[in-house]
């Protein structure tokens, strides 16, 4: 099953991680993203994530703050529990206007 994760750029900064077994040290970017909508009685409902991304991005998503990303994501259920996690095969997009507001009909 495939989901998506769709919010607006906060920022996007490369970070480095050290593995404890290895000692070998890996770059990657933690990308900052906040969904935001109004439930059904119009209070504000706002959730923020941290993402990992790839170091190859960084251009893209640098000059992405402010716009709106769709993350794929693919949800595997095996024995040992449900697993949810990005779906490289389908790569993340950028939009300039949150691509599902809704517009109410004046």
């Amino acid at each position: 099953m495939t989901t998506f994760f769709i919010g607006q750029v906060d920022e996007v900064r490369p970070v480095q991680r050290k593995n404890k077994e290895t000692g070998v040290i890996t770059m990657s970017l933690q990308l900052t993203a906040t969904f935001e909508t109004r439930d059904k009685e119009g209070y504000l409902v706002k959730s923020t994530q941290d993402i990992q991304m790839d170091m190859q991005d960084m251009t893209a998503l640098s000059q992405a703050n402010g716009k709106y990303i769709l993350i794929p994501y693919m949800t595997i259920n095996t024995k040992g529990g449900t697993y949810t996690l990005p779906n490289d095969a389908m790569g993340f997009q950028i939009y300039d206007k949150n691509p599902i507001e809704i517009k109410k009909a004046s």
